[in-house]
């Protein structure tokens, strides 16, 4: 297998993970990208690295792949969600650490029942007491509004008003302050300056949770565990925790919050049935365990993980030179909530002493991308000097954007990384990255004394030329940057100083903006539909010249999927995605809404999952299809006066229906596909005399083409009407039908309305 180049195709996952404890927060990283990436790239059983440790996920694949992953981590609550994951726990295994947390006693009644007490309700139907499963609140209220339950005994299911007896239980809890100051003890002491800040973290914790919340800690340290047991039940209150507090949105829990403010309307949830969510979210009885290790010690070569406690430069001062042949890594988004509630949790679990130097997080509540940059560029500049060369680094950046996107290719490049290229998915918020470190002997280079701009929108224009329609900023963004990138002009030369070369990452970062900013700024080179002055990533952007623009990147994914299905009459979904990011890799990768909405105008998804052609979409139905609908046409058109050229067009050429004594002519464009540009950009008669006809099963494709593509959407508006099949078929039939009449009924079966009736006349 040839492993001397990366990739360079966007590589897609089955799945993207999200749905577990704390998956909100947690990168969202496409489900066997990296274990391919890592098949084409590296030998089995290599050592790779991941310097920011941000994705238990993605250390698993590689690891179950049959590699060695060092995992560089200094997050205490990822490092520990990454071993729970690795010895995945059995369910009959935390069913009992719940039970025995659950049958400690509080008072003289079992920990259980005092918890469930605090969230009890009575059933507004059969006035049963039971378990609330959740309250509502607006932010400013001293109570909630409502209640969400569903009654075990009479069914009553639903949202309901809260009452006077819901308040008065809440109101009965004891005091919050003796338990708010434990839980902020465990963070930090009363003379710790980050004690402040720990304090303003909390707020995002009801009274009631804390009380709950310091209950379960407290019993968990006076409680008589072995290791195993411990590490269950800390695994279950780390679920606990985020479910505890004030960052559920009401009606969308699928909100990953990046700051501690609460929302406007917020959830309480129950605590207890969260520890029962737990067990069954966190049991795994299939999975086998991943050897797991700890620096300096090292797993098995059949593969495994070796987690380093601390930052990348703690790792750099105990070794020259690491092992490594590759790396890999999904970089870390800058996310306040999530970083100072893992200083909470810590503390909550293990006492302050284990926070170390992460307390630092709890001090700072903003992060913008050129801090950002900065702090990349520290760890990837430590990582580059243990590497040996031509070293492949595999980046992934699960939540893109412009700012993220270009901290990330800034700070690798000042740290000396080559960029070898960048493909992106903007729906699913996917870049995939490419570097390489330098050769042993590179050869002599000199910064390019081109001009910048004129380098930037070089390759902005080019990108949007072979992609042929308009485009989001991101995708001329990282054609920009890596022009910068290959000329040598992305970042200046560091200084040794650390300070000042953090100040250089921060500046390279604010500077590459402006000039991205500026490049599109330029009068008379580029278009943009639907922006606005505040973020050039709002629109899209196009060419004011479209004389070299290539075929719609949307038509040549329509003919690849359709050659595809021919090709091999049955593929999955993902054999089909796989081999279209083949065929257009890097900036050219299409959005998985595009192949999906190609796949339902063409073909079923048959029960096992698989894709077949519908039978009338085959080459020869549709072929008879056109030479029925030509007929038809030539026919009626014949019947109305008109004459009608030629009896036998060539392929893309119009039927044409005219009037001799006026002039006036019709254009008819028979197509079996959604394939509209090469029609509207080239013809040369006006619009309004031009009609094309497709079959009905193209009108969702159609739409969303003009939908995504604002440029062919202009072009279609100027006149251009459109016409289904069975609208033709019907013009035999119907005697009642003039010329005079004509505009009237095509207009009657719209292409947004696929199962009209068109009325007869």
């Amino acid at each position: 297998m040839d492993m001397t180049t990366s990739n360079i195709g966007f590589l897609p996952g089955e799945a993207i993970h999200s749905a577990e404890p704390l998956g909100r927060y947690l990168p969202r990283l496409p489900v066997g990208a990296v274990s391919r990436w890592l098949a084409e790239n590296v030998p089995e059983n290599s050592w790779v690295v991941d310097p920011f440790g941000s994705s238990p996920h993605l250390a698993l694949e590689a690891a179950r792949a049959g590699y060695r992953v060092l995992v560089i981590s200094s997050n205490p609550v990822t490092r520990f969600v990454l071993e729970t994951k690795a010895t995945p726990p059995q369910i009959e295994d935390m069913q009992a650490a719940l039970a025995a947390l659950g049958s400690a006693r509080r008072g003289d009644e079992r920990l259980e029942n005092h918890i469930r007490h605090l969230y009890q309700t009575r059933c507004t139907q059969c006035e049963e007491i039971i378990d609330a499963q959740a309250f509502l609140w607006e932010r400013s209220g001293n109570a909630p509004y409502a209640r969400v339950y569903t009654c075990p005994h009479c069914q009553q299911s639903g949202e309901f008003p809260t009452t006077a007896e819901d308040v008065q239980k809440l109101n009965q809890i004891a005091p919050a302050g003796l338990y708010r100051s434990r839980a902020l003890e465990r963070v930090a002491s009363t003379d710790d300056p980050n004690r402040f800040h720990a304090e303003e973290a909390l707020d995002v914790y009801l009274p009631r949770a804390v009380y709950t919340l310091i209950n379960l800690v407290n019993k968990l340290d006076g409680l008589n565990l072995e290791i195993n047991q411990g590490k269950r039940l800390r695994a279950l209150l780390l679920a606990a925790f985020d479910q505890a507090n004030n960052l559920w949105r009401i009606q969308d829990e699928q909100f990953r919050p990046r700051q501690l403010t609460t929302p406007p309307h917020f959830i309480e949830k129950n605590i207890w049935l969260a520890l029962e969510d737990a067990v069954r979210i966190l049991a795994d009885d299939t999975t086998p365990a991943t050897p797991l290790t700890f620096w300096p010690d090292g797993p098995p070569e059949s593969g495994g993980i070796c987690l380093f406690e601390g930052p990348v430069k703690e790792l750099s001062n105990q070794i020259d030179e690491a092992p490594m042949q590759a790396v890999i890594s999904a970089l870390p988004r800058p996310n306040q909530a999530y970083w100072t509630l893992c200083a909470l949790w810590s503390g909550w679990l293990w006492g302050r002493e284990a926070l170390g130097n992460y307390s630092k997080v709890l001090k700072r509540r903003r992060y913008d991308w050129a801090w950002h940059t900065a702090a990349l560029h520290s760890s990837l500049r430590r990582l580059y000097e243990l590497l040996p060369p031509e070293t492949p680094f595999f980046g992934l950046v699960t939540e893109n954007e412009a700012g993220f996107d270009t901290a990330a290719i800034v700070a690798a490049d000042l740290a000396g990384f080559i960029l070898e290229n960048t493909a992106l998915r903007k729906h699913t918020g996917q870049t995939q990255l490419h570097w390489r470190t330098p050769p042993a002997n590179p050869p002599d280079t000199t910064a390019s004394e081109a001009l910048p701009m004129k380098l930037v929108s070089t390759a902005m224009q080019q990108t949007l030329a072979k992609r042929g329609e308009p485009s989001p900023y991101l995708y001329l963004q990282a054609a920009g940057l890596k022009a910068l990138s290959d000329h040598g002009l992305l970042t200046p030369d560091a200084d040794e100083s650390p300070q000042t070369r953090s100040a250089l990452a921060a500046n390279a970062y604010t500077d590459t903006r402006q000039l991205l900013r500026d490049t599109l700024a330029q009068p008379g080179v580029f278009l943009r539909y639907q922006g606005g002055k505040s973020s050039l990533e709002i629109g899209t952007w196009w060419l004011r010249d479209t004389g070299e623009a290539d075929t719609p990147l949307a038509d040549r994914v329509e003919m690849a999927i359709v050659n595809l299905l021919q090709e091999t009459p049955s593929r999955s979904y993902s054999e089909i995605d796989q081999a279209l990011c083949r065929q257009f890799s890097e900036l050219q990768t299409p959005d998985s809404p595009l192949i999906q909405t190609v796949l339902n105008s063409y073909a079923e998804r048959q029960p096992d999952g698989q894709w077949q052609l519908r039978e009338n979409d085959h080459s020869h139905n549709r072929r008879e299809d056109v030479a029925e609908i030509r007929q038809i046409l030539l026919d009626t058109g014949q019947r109305f006066g008109f004459s009608v050229r030629p009896d036998r067009p060539k392929e893309g050429t119009p039927l044409i229906w005219e009037q001799a004594q006026n002039g006036k002519a019709l254009h008819f464009y028979l197509i079996a596909s959604a394939i509209l540009d090469k029609i509207v950009r080239h013809s040369a008669h006006p619009p309004e005399q031009g009609i094309i006809v497709l079959p009905g099963s193209r009108s969702g494709l159609v739409l969303h083409k003009r939908e995504q593509n604002p440029y062919l959407a202009y072009l279609l508006d100027g006149g251009w009407r459109l016409l289904k099949f069975r609208a033709v078929r019907s013009l035999q039939d119907n005697e009642r039908l003039n010329p005079a009449s004509l505009s009237s009924y095509f207009a009657l079966d719209p292409l947004a309305n696929d199962d009209a009736q068109i009325p007869l006349f």
